[in-house]
């Protein structure tokens, strides 16, 4: 699975594998975020900037009422689409 190298926390937000790797991590897909990672350490505020936000919603001050919803309700379409 290749992709562009993510520099803002939008891309993330809007990646379905991260969000699946975020809410449900599992040894394959902690795997390769490790070394996206790895491949591109100036990406990490960035990254952990979207971690944050995904493992935080209802905490998460950065983003207005209705774009967390807009975010828990893509996070569960893309939950479900993956478990399907």
């Amino acid at each position: 699975m290749k992709r562009a190298i993510y520099t803002q926390v939008e891309q993330f937000l809007l990646d379905d594998d991260f969000i699946s790797y975020v809410m449900d991590r599992t040894p394959d897909n902690e795997s390769y975020w490790a070394s996206y990672l790895s491949a591109a350490p100036q990406i990490r505020a960035a990254y952990l900037k979207a971690y944050d936000i995904l493992t935080h919603l209802d905490d998460c001050e950065l983003l207005t009422p209705e774009q967390a919803e807009s975010l828990k309700q893509r996070i569960f379409k893309t939950l479900h689409l993956t478990a399907n």
